[in-house]
């Protein structure tokens, strides 16, 4: 019988253990090849995996460091946008409160109202003011601001000359801040007793003076602040006492003689004036007497030429910015033939600044007069009305 194609030849029994032994050797040889594969292939996804993960992460960090670095960014520029209008919203507090004060000292009719406007502003800038006038040669107690609950003396116990105390002798003299310790030694025992002082902390000592106009500075008054938990800020207290300063000088330049009236001992309240401020020295109805024609430049020196061209310019944008800027009040003053009255703050102002600056030189006329004259009242003193008084000498 046959045997089919397919069936495998017969080994001889001698080479059967070669033949088994082959057999084994090529199943080890393919589960080494296949152990190899598998290691290979394993191998390789770990890797691929590894560094797929790497990549994604790599990516993940990148992005996250940049928006962390955007909103840092955005976060620091919002915090500096609110420090500028936390900063502006503080300048705007401010300029207003200066303003109001440099108003209301303008405006006052009298040594009550002046002190009153000083001390409000002074204390929006220290917890704690106390204003004293020296004009009688005598610390005279003018009113303080200070917090709730602050104790003091009875100051209409205080009599003192107004250089007894070290500190403020030192204002008197100089004409300029002191920054002392409030011991007794700097105040007198009797003003440290009633201001109640810490001998431990530092006061501040501003003059408030006049005269600066006629050369015969001197002190008005002296404003005592004390700081409280932060420092004071010394450069608004000095502003404000300049400008204290300032209108009575304005009301010296249109006003009778400084007068004083004392202050009974016994009376701790403003009762005193500073300075005669209702005594006027203005006639109403009186014509305003003109001022000498402007001397011929070319004849001048040089340096008065240009005192003049500067005075000229000056008195120039000043009539303009009124023009300007408070036309309502330029057309009302021109109705009622009162321009003076219309614009006295700004026209005071005006002139005692081109007094203060100009009028050293000693061919100087009065161009501020001449300008208005020409320009606001348009060449017809009449509109200036009977309270304005007239060219500077």
């Amino acid at each position: 019988m046959a045997q089919p194609e397919n069936q495998p030849a017969a080994v001889p029994g001698f080479l059967e253990p070669e033949r088994e032994t082959l057999r084994d050797q090529l199943s080890a040889a393919w589960q080494l090849q296949t152990e190899e594969v598998q290691q290979q292939l394993e191998r390789g996804w770990r890797e691929h995996l590894a560094r797929a993960i790497d990549e994604r992460f790599v990516s993940l960090a990148a992005r996250i460091e940049a928006e962390t670095a955007r909103r840092s960014t955005e976060a620091a520029e919002a915090a500096r946008e609110a420090a500028r209008e936390a900063a502006a919203a503080d300048l705007r507090r401010y300029t207003e409160r200066l303003n109001q004060t440099a108003r209301r000292l303008e405006q006052a009719e009298d040594a009550p109202a002046w002190a009153s406007a000083l001390l409000d502003g002074l204390h929006f800038f220290a917890p704690q003011v106390t204003l004293f006038s020296v004009l009688t040669g005598k610390l005279r107690y003018e009113g303080h601001r200070a917090p709730a609950g602050r104790q003091f003396g009875d100051f209409g116990q205080l009599d003192l000359p107004a250089d007894a105390a070290p500190a403020f002798a030192n204002v008197l003299e100089t004409l300029d801040t002191v920054i002392a310790l409030a011991t007794p030694g700097e105040l007198t025992e009797p003003l440290a007793r009633t201001m109640r002082a810490d001998p431990e902390k530092r006061i501040c000592l501003l003059p408030v003076t006049i005269g600066r106009s006629t050369g015969n500075r001197r002190v008005a008054a002296v404003v005592y602040a004390e700081p409280g938990g932060a420092p004071s800020d010394t450069n608004a207290l000095e502003l404000l006492a300049a400008l204290a300063g300032a209108t009575l000088d304005c009301r010296l330049n249109r006003r009778a003689p400084t007068t004083v009236k004392a202050v009974p001992a016994q009376t701790p309240a403003l009762s005193g004036e500073l300075v005669n401020i209702s005594a006027s020295v203005e006639t109403p109805g009186a014509e305003p007497l003109e001022p000498p024609p402007p001397p011929p430049l070319a004849d001048l020196p040089r340096v008065e030429q240009e005192w003049h061209a500067r005075a000229q310019r000056f008195a120039r944008v000043r009539v303009a910015e009124m023009r300007l800027y408070q036309a309502q009040a330029v057309r009302q003053g021109r109705d009622q033939a009162r321009l003076y009255m219309a614009l006295r703050g700004e026209m005071d102002r005006s002139r005692a600044q081109f007094k203060h600056e100009f009028l050293h030189v000693s061919s100087m006329v009065d161009y501020f007069h001449l300008e208005v004259v020409r320009t606001l009242a348009n060449d017809d003193p009449a509109l200036l009305g009977p309270e304005y008084p007239g060219p500077l000498a």
